[in-house]
Parts: C-alpha cells; structure tokens; sequence
C-alpha cells in the first residue's frame, strides 16, 4: 500500500502575506470569494495531500486473489465482479477476474452441498455451471501460473458435479500432479470418475487391452492408499483456538466421510480388476461410521447402503447369488420411497443374481421396476437386461419397448457415464437382438430389426446403423416379393411390394449419404438406383444414378450409361420429356465413345430396344441382325442371346399371326399374293429360323417357354402360305405339295406345343407359374387340339375329329374345375357334330351345362371371353338347336 503522504502543520499558512484588510481593498464581493476559496479549496487539497493514491485494476486483481486465499469470498467475489461491470480488462489481469468469481461461486456451491439434505444435493447445480462458466472463461484468457493448481482443481470438481465425467477426468489427472494441498479430494473424485468402465476406456490407448485397464487401476489405488491409508491428524483443540477457521476448510469433507468414500472406492476398483478376495476383505474392513456432528443421519444411512450394494455386487461377481440377495432384501424391503435411488439399484441387483440363474421371469419382474424410472442411474443398463431376457422368452415386441427405452436414454457415446454398464457390452446386447431378428426371416422380426436400427444412433455410428437398415430393408422386401409371386399370401399386393423396394432405396441412398469419404460411396449409389427400379420410383432412381455418374468413378460407366437409358426408357410416358430420344442419343454415344468394351454389345441390345419403342422398327431389326451376325460375340454371350430372341419375337410381333380357318373351297374368288402379304411370311419365316435356332441352341434359357410359344405359333401362321396358295393351284401334284406342306408346318407347331406343355405341367406342378406361364400352358393344350379340328373342317377328315376330341379332353382333365374347360366340351360338342353324333355332341353341352353350375362366378378375364351368364345362354341355345334337329330326323342324328 502506498506512503501516507505529509500533513501540512497550521503554521504554514502563516507565510502567505496579508498585508490590509480584504474588505476595505476589495469590497465584499472579492472577500467572499476568497472565504469560498479558503474554507473549501483548502481542506480538499489537504485531504488529496494526505489521502492514498488511489490503485490500479492489477492491485485490486492481485487483493481479491489474495482475500481469496484468506478465506474472504464474498469480499473477493464483490470486488472481482464490481471490475468486470466496470469493464476491466487489462492484458496482465488476464482471466484472474474470472477464476476469483468461479473459484467463489465453487465455494458456495460446495457449502450449500454440504448443508442440503441427502437427494437434495441437485438444488446447486446451477451455482456449479456458473462458477464452471466463469473458470472456463479464465482459461480462455491468460492466467497467471500460481492460479492453476487451485483453478483446475475448482474446474476439474465442477464438471465432476455436474456429471461432466470425462471432462473432469481429464482435468483432475492434470490437477493431482500440481494442486497438492487437494490431492486427496481429487484422487476420490477421480477413483469415483474410473469406477464407470467407460470412463476408464477412454483414458487408455488401447481401450479393450486387459493389461491397461489393470495398468490404470492400480494407479488409482496406490494413490488412495496413498492419500487415505495412514489417517490424516485431526485439529487439537489448541489449533482451533489459535485462529478462526477459514471459510475454505468448512468446505471440505470431513476427513472420516472421505477416508470411507475413498475405501469403498478401492473396494470396487478391486472388484472391477477382478482381485474378489482382495476386494472382499477391503469391503469387510470398512467400519459403520457412527453419529458425528459433520455427517447427518440421512447421509449416514446413504454411506451404509452403498457399503451393502458393494458387497452384493462382490458376492455377484463370486457366483453368490443366493447370499448377494440376502443383502440386498434389507434395501429393497426395508427402504421407503424416499429412497427410490437405492431401492432401484437394489431391484437392478437383484434382477441380476436370478438372470445369473436362468430364473429369467423373476429377473424380468426386478428389472422392470428400475427400466420403469428415467431419472435413475439404472435406468439404461435394466432396460438393456430386460430387453435381452424378454427376447430370449420369445417376447419380442416386449423386448423392442425394452431397448428403444434404453436407447432413447443415449445422448452421446463421447459423454457416455454409466458405471453399472459398460458400453461395450451393451452394444453387443444391441447387435445380438439385431442379428436375432434381422437373420430370422420373418416379415414381423424383420420390422422388429427395422425399428430398433431407427435408434441406434448415437450408440453406434450413423453409417454402421444406416448399413444395418439396408439389410434389413432388402431382407424384408425380398421376403414380401418371393410370398407375392409364389401366392402364399392372398393380402399382399403388388403396390406393397413396390413399396418395399422403395424403401430399399430410400435405406441405401441413406447408407450412400453416410459413406461419401468411403470406397463404398459410388457401389451403393448404384445399388439404392437398382432399388428405387424395383420399386418403379424411375425418377429417383435416375437421380441416384447421375450422382454416381457424377461421382467419376473409376470403372463402371458405360454400364451407368446402359442403366440410365434403361431408366429413360422405363420413364417415357411420365412426363412430357423426350426420354426415348435422351435414350437412343445415351446409347449411340456409348457405342460410339467405348468401342472395344465387352458392354457396347448390351449397347445395342438396349438401341434396338429403344428404336422399337419409338417406332424405328426396321433400325430396331437392324440392329439386332448386325450384332447377331457381325459382331465377335459367340452364341454362349448373353447379349447375342438376348439379340436372338428380341429379333424373333420383334419379327413374330411386327406380322399379324392369328391363324384363321383352312379352307378347302374359298368363299371368295382365288386371287394372287400381294407384295404386302409376301413381306409378312418373309418376316414370319425369319421369325421362325431365329426362334427355332433360340429353343435349339439354349433350352435352359429364361425365356424359353416364351420363345417356343412364339414358334408354335409362328410354325401355324406358316401354313396359311401354301393353304392360300392351294387356291390357284391348278395340278394336282401340286395340291399334293401345298397339303403336304400344310400338314408339315402344323405338325412342327403341334409337337413345340407338346414339348411346351410338359415342361410348363412340371413347373405348374411345383407352382412355380406366373400369369403369363400359365396362359403359355393353357395354349400348349388347346391350340394343337384347335390344329386338328380345323384340319377336320380343312379335309373333311374324321381322323381329324377324333384326334381333336381326345386333345380336348385332355384339357379338360388337365384344367378340371377351371372356366376354361366349357370351351374344351364346347369344342368336343362341335367334333361330334361333325361326325354326325348329334345326341352325343348334345350330351357334351349338358356336361358342359353341369360343370358350369359347378364353377364359381364371376370368371377370371383371363379365362373365356365370355361371362358366366353369357355361357349360360350359349349353352341353352346350343342344346335346343340339337333338341330341334335330333326331333327332325331322329334316326339320322341318333
């Protein structure tokens, strides 16, 4: 502090030279003016002469430190935080400001603590992150060396109150080494920080090496051993009267409520390392703390019962179940509500010892009760048992509850404390109802996997549980497609299908949106554009596609080029643009820009797909017959297969085949083939050489029942040729030629309908048919029956008849119970009338009668043309005309 300056004696004004009066030299005005000046001027000028100079900010800053450290907060705090409103900030106070305040607030943060009554110690918590705001803030500013220890000290306690564990972990293990007047609250705070094995993870180099967990927890126990095994001496009574107690030492524990804390804590650290005798006998040397003035009964209570859940967690851990639960009855039967927090870590216990038995029912009885309490520590780790044990009892849904309970309880694995559960176990409990679920292949497993990936995060990373969704997403949609297309479920429709491959999609451009930094990025982009076509969402499957596109990758474009045209051309009609033009001008350029690539050939294919789309059919065919016969692929490549077959049945399509009647006599004058009419059988008989090279050459294909229909169909169409041409033929060798290459071309397309009809009877028997298999079937049995029935009218041939008969019979057997079979006896009907068996014919149509009664209505359209009842007036006339006729000549039509 400054010098007093000198006082000035009275004698000193006795110098100043007064000569005559003031009144009569001046008058009164001056005199007055001269009595102000001596009766207030001079004694504010002795005063500033006598006063002390007033300080600078760093001596104020340097007194509130030094109150501080005798024990005047709130003198300190009053004067600290006058200067901040003053606005003080002066490069060599630094953030001393700051730590004065926050180390006061701490202080009375840390009395109140001390005062409030047991479960009421949250009251404080605002005073703690005040006083943690203030001392972070210090630090963000220079601080002055000697500050340190007792700043990270304050610090390190308040993230520690808080439940900022990690954060007070990494502090206090700096703050042992230098804040020595607080080691042993710190290395407490510290052994409480390493009991969550989380905690303990996070402090070591390789979390889950056995070695450095050992490693780190005999390092907290020698230092409690250290602090805490020789007792500190108490204060003699001399002591106490030797000076006033500072308000710093009313703040700390008293020095037996810590050196219990501290044994407890060496306890459990033994039991976490595994050492149970030496843990056992550490726990059993703990002695009841009776009454003292410093600890109230409630806290006493408290200690107590946390002395009885170790021991029972030791006994747990020694497979002592039966004992573990002795103890803990005395906290579970005779605690009341008002303390739930041990009645609930009692019930987690006990829920414990009977899983350890497989008596998994009880257990789910006790872990309810905790798994029921949010606010409790036991909250997140009863809901993970119950969860697993309600899933291994096949309660599933149960389960799921169970863990989004306990998920909804992560707010961050980075600040992740929980010392009843390690974080890594509880993971695993995750992954296992995960697995169990997701593997199951059941539609309701399925959702059930699917809803717990919803909240996975933050316990596992978003690209892990995004990668998990995928899976479980295209699972479920393959499951619900393969039941749609094999009929074993009547609700599924095919929009649900569509639906669930949207929703693939949607998964893997989530799970792409997560993976940008990984080689993976480009691969599930296409993946999720696959999907999305599955679905029929083009539009997204496109933008999914030009996104990997645009993501360059290092192979793979002229394929993304053949999707995308595919994708145009699955879009043309949606909207108004030009999508089979983007598409053909797409392929064109991959043709044109990667010649030598072994997919330019799926190039073309998808070219002439698309100029037969837009109408190009001659370039389309074109197109086709060049990679057939020009390019270098082989017959066993997939894309001159696939050209073969596109070529066929584009020529088949192009020519109208419906065969119509052989007629022997002509209804109207013969006349000669027109230009237009030979250009049709030319496309027909070159439809006919490729499909019959197709069947021949590659009987496994997919697409062979189609192909072989086609030429069937094609082969019968052939006929009509020389059936026209036996019109105008004038010798009759040459009729003879033109019948006989009637009966050859017929005679091709009855034996491909056969082959057809037994390879397509062993799939249908093994229900393996779709819709259109079936209608490929359905012609395999009665279009050869048609041949010969027409071949009857064509020759007025019995033979012909009969051999239609029997062909129709065999398809009503076959399809027995089916509307198509009225069209098989309708048909056997007109045979027999042919043959001039009316009554018998007439017989066929009342059987036909009987069996449409029989068959439930309204018929499939993909049946008959005709309706129900439209058969039923068929059926009713047909059978009067032969009543008619048979009554006319009975002996004729008998």
């Amino acid at each position: 502090m400054a010098a007093t300056p000198p006082v000035e004696s009275d004698t000193d004004l006795d110098d100043l030279p007064i000569e005559q009066s003031s009144t009569s030299m001046f008058g009164i005005y001056p005199m007055l003016a001269l009595a102000i000046i001596i009766g207030i001027g001079l004694p504010t000028g002795i005063w500033v002469m006598i006063s002390e100079p007033e300080m600078t900010p760093l001596e104020k800053t340097v007194e509130s430190i030094e109150f501080l450290r005798q024990g005047r907060t709130r003198t300190a705090y009053m004067q600290a935080i006058q200067m901040l409103d003053e606005g003080v900030a002066e490069p060599e106070i630094g953030g001393s400001l700051e730590y004065v305040i926050g180390v006061a607030l701490f202080r009375k943060a840390e009395r109140v603590s001390q005062e409030a009554a047991v479960g009421y110690e949250g009251i404080v918590e605002p005073t703690y992150r005040l006083a943690m705001r203030y001392l972070e803030r210090a630090n963000q500013k220079s601080l002055m060396v000697e500050l340190i220890p007792s700043w990270q000290y304050a610090l390190g306690s308040c993230y520690y109150k808080l439940g900022q564990i990690y954060d007070a972990r990494e502090i206090l293990e700096s703050a042992y080494d230098i804040a020595e007047e607080d080691r042993d609250d710190i290395i407490l705070m510290l052994a409480q920080c390493y009991l969550d094995p989380n905690v303990l993870k996070s402090s070591l180099v390789h979390p889950t090496n056995i070695i450095e967990q050992h490693k780190k927890r005999s390092e907290i126990i020698q230092g409690l051993r250290h602090e805490f095994s020789i007792p500190e001496p108490q204060l003699s009574d001399a002591d106490l009267e030797a000076g006033e107690v500072s308000e710093t030492d009313k703040l700390e524990y008293s020095e037996l409520e810590k050196r219990h804390l501290a044994t407890l804590c060496l306890a459990d650290l033994q039991r976490q390392d595994g050492d149970l005798v030496a843990a056992t006998q550490t726990a059993n040397s703990i002695k009841e703390l009776d009454f003292v003035d410093e600890l109230s009964l409630e806290r006493l209570a408290e200690l107590h019962d946390n002395l009885i859940i170790l021991k029972a967690r030791i006994l747990l851990d020694q497979k002592k179940p039966v004992e573990a639960r002795e103890l803990l009855s005395q906290i579970i039967d005779m605690k009341s509500g008002l303390e739930q927090k041990l009645i609930l870590q009692g019930h987690f216990l006990m829920g414990m010892t009977y899983a350890a038995e497989d008596r998994f029912d009880v257990a789910l009885k006790h872990f309810s009760k905790p798994a029921a309490v949010s606010d409790s520590t036991v909250y997140f780790p009863a809901n993970m048992y119950a969860g697993d044990i309600a899933r291994k009892r096949g309660l599933h849904e149960e389960s799921l509850t169970y863990f989004l309970h306990a998920l909804s309880n992560v707010e961050s694995t980075d600040q992740f404390a929980n010392p009843w559960i390690d974080l890594d176990e509880a993971r695993q409990l995750i992954r296992n109802a995960w697995e169990d679920w997701g593997n199951s292949e059941s539609y309701e497993q399925y959702r059930l996997a699917h809803e717990l990936t919803q909240k996975m995060v933050p316990l596992f990373a978003t690209g892990y549980t995004n990668g998990l969704t995928a899976l479980v997403s295209r699972k479920r949609a393959e499951l619900i497609s393969h039941e749609y297309e094999s009929q074993t479920n009547d609700v599924i429709k095919f929009q649900d299908v569509q639906d669930h491959w949207k929703n693939v999609g949607h998964a893997y451009a989530q799970l792409a949106n997560s993976s940008r930094a990984t080689n993976r990025y480009a691969q599930t982009l296409w993946e999720s554009s696959e999907y999305y076509r599955r679905g029929n969402d083009f539009e997204n499957a496109l933008r999914m596609l030009d996104r990997y596109i645009a993501s360059n990758p290092r192979t793979g474009l002229p394929a993304a080029f053949n999707f995308k045209a595919k994708l145009l051309l699955d879009l043309d009609g949606y909207d108004e643009e030009p999508r089979i033009e983007q598409a053909i001008q797409i392929l064109q350029a991959t043709i044109r820009d990667y010649p030598k690539d072994q997919l330019v050939y799926d190039a073309q294919l998808l070219l002439g797909r698309a100029l037969l789309e837009n109408g190009q059919t001659d370039e389309a065919i074109a197109v086709w017959r060049s990679l057939i016969l020009e390019s270098p692929l082989t017959p066993e490549a997939t894309e001159w297969q696939q050209a073969l077959f596109a070529l066929g049945r584009t020529l088949f399509h192009v020519t109208e085949t419906r065969p119509d009647f052989l007629q022997l006599k002509p209804k109207t004058p013969a006349k000669a083939q027109s230009p237009q009419q030979d250009q049709r059988y030319k496309r027909v008989e070159e439809a006919i050489q490729w499909l019959d090279e197709f069947v021949r050459r590659i009987p496994d294909h997919e697409s062979i029942h189609e192909a072989r229909w086609l030429l069937a169909k094609g082969l019968r169409f052939r006929a009509r040729r020389p059936e026209s041409q036996l019109r105008m033929a004038e010798t009759e060798n040459m009729k003879q030629e033109l019948k006989s290459e009637i009966y050859r071309y017929l005679d091709q397309s009855s034996q491909q309908y056969q082959i057809l009809s037994e390879e397509l009877s062993l799939l249908d028997q093994r229900g393996k048919l779709d819709s259109i298999s079936k209608q490929f079937l359905r012609d395999s049995y009665f279009e050869p029956a048609h041949i010969q029935f027409d071949l009857g009218q064509f020759e007025n041939d019995d033979d012909s008849y009969r051999k239609a008969i029997d062909l129709y019979s065999n398809a009503a057997f076959y399809f027995a119970g089916q509307p198509v079979i009225l069209i098989a006896y309708y048909r056997i009907a007109e045979c027999y009338r042919n043959l001039n068996a009316y009554a018998e014919a007439r017989r066929q149509l009342e059987q036909a009668r009987v069996i449409l009664n029989q068959i439930p209505g309204p018929f499939p359209h993909t049946s008959t043309n005709f309706t129900k009842q439209e058969w039923e007036k068929l059926l009713e006339q047909s059978i009067r005309l032969y009543d008619l006729a048979i009554d006319a000549d009975p002996q004729t039509f008998n």
